[in-house]
């Protein structure tokens, strides 16, 4: 069955915006010039992201260098001791971002209108701007319930389904985190045991806390995923992917436009959801399961199985994908080697491991832009646009002057000579 898309919430998002009239104040924490060293001439200054940390370790980074600012960070974690249920629509996450621009003295984000094609060199692919902010990278995530002491079992048979285009998932050693495409600059799947996750975090985020309450409420959350057997599902999409798939404008994007793009787990979910466990051989399950019509055909399939599973390199002819395709629909993928702590474990949703969408408690606090505290003692360093650079002068000087001989060189309008 498919679930609805409200379950979606928005966890890691990063955005620009170019402002091509400039004048904007420089941002960030460290500054870094150019400087020719025939002419002396610097450019425009370029920062380091500047970071701001908010309560219970929460982060976020700006940066402008006169003409583009920057933000990245988790709008649905700023502060708060978690992120467990975030922020629906990427408008709650730009006004977050807005609040924050506001405080650093830089213009808000705005929706693009339009969108054109960027001047660039004939030998380059033609690339489309907007008069709007962009997307760099989002990340959607879930919470699914696969109940209490489920969780590593259901990591371990979901990490031997591959995904996409036979993306094959590797089970970290600690069991607590699978992933797909890991290292990718395209996108990033991975699915993790929540109460893991805020535990290792627990001493950070709760380091000054001095109220009594929200400890509480932290182990309160870190119980609760337990008795759930909470597991984490989360896409990351990055740059190249949203600029592909034209995700990428903020205004002329919505959030089901993602939808398509997030069912690969689904799927990878279903088809462990018809496995069988009461037929003795693969055979009978195809057979069973209407897969195969023959009994000839269901043995041929069966015996590409038992090749896999004694550890025998398969040829990847045209009828290894037939085999392939009649094993996936009852859960079992040899494109992935066989591995003794994966398979073994059979999953059916209903009646072996009943994999649930995770309902928001009634005691859970859940961010409210309204309620959204402001940064207390910001003190972000900022320059004019047009920076002095003077002082850089010298030291370039001094170096020409070193690699010349020791020879005397005068600083012009048209350069040193």
């Amino acid at each position: 069955m498919k679930r609805s898309f409200v379950e979606w919430f928005i966890d890691k998002l990063n955005m620009q915006q170019v402002h091509p009239e400039g004048g904007l104040p420089v941002v960030g924490k460290e500054l870094f010039w150019r400087v020719d060293a025939a002419t002396g001439e610097s450019t425009q200054p370029s920062p380091t992201p500047f970071r701001l940390e908010g309560s219970f370790s929460s982060l976020i980074t700006v940066r402008c260098d006169g003409y583009k600012v920057s933000v990245e960070g988790n709008p649905s974690r700023w502060m708060r001791m978690d992120n467990l249920f975030g922020f629906k629509t990427i408008d709650e996450c730009v006004a977050v971002y807005n609040c924050i621009l506001k405080q650093c003295g830089l213009p808000a984000f705005t929706k693009s209108t339009r969108v054109y094609f960027r001047q660039t060199d004939e030998s380059k692919k033609a690339l489309l701007e907007s008069d709007g902010a962009v997307i760099k990278h989002i990340d959607f995530t879930r919470n699914l319930s696969v109940g209490e002491g489920n969780e590593i079992a259901y990591l371990r048979a979901i990490s031997g389904q591959t995904i996409g285009r036979s993306k094959v998932g590797y089970l970290y050693p600690n069991q607590q985190t699978v992933d797909w495409n890991k290292g990718s600059t395209y996108r990033y799947d991975k699915i993790y045991i929540k109460a893991f996750d805020l535990e290792k975090h627990r001493s950070s985020r709760t380091a000054n806390c001095i109220n009594q309450e929200d400890l509480h409420y932290y182990d309160q959350l870190i119980d609760y995923c337990k008795s759930n057997g909470v597991i984490r599902e989360e896409h990351s999409f990055k740059r190249p992917f949203l600029r592909r798939k034209n995700l990428c404008f903020y205004g002329l994007v919505t959030e089901k436009e993602f939808e398509p793009y997030l069912q690969d787990l689904e799927t990878a979910m279903k088809r462990l959801e018809v496995t069988h466990t009461e037929y003795d051989t693969v055979a009978d399950q195809l057979v069973g399961e209407g897969i195969c019509k023959s009994r000839q055909s269901a043995n041929a399939t069966q015996s590409v199985y038992l090749q896999w599973l004694h550890g025998q390199r398969l040829k990847r002819n045209s009828q290894y994908y037939v085999h392939r395709s009649r094993l996936l629909q009852i859960g079992i993928d040899i494109a992935v080697d066989f591995d003794v702590t994966r398979l073994p474990i059979q999953i059916r949703r209903q009646e072996v491991v009943e994999v649930q969408t995770l309902q928001i408690p009634d005691w859970y606090r859940k961010p409210l832009l309204e309620s959204l505290p402001k940064v207390v003692g910001l003190d972000i360093p900022s320059i004019p646009a047009h920076h002095d650079t003077d002082n850089v002068i010298p030291f370039v000087h001094s170096s020409l002057k070193r690699t010349s001989g020791g020879a005397n060189l005068i600083f012009t309008d048209e350069g040193y000579r």
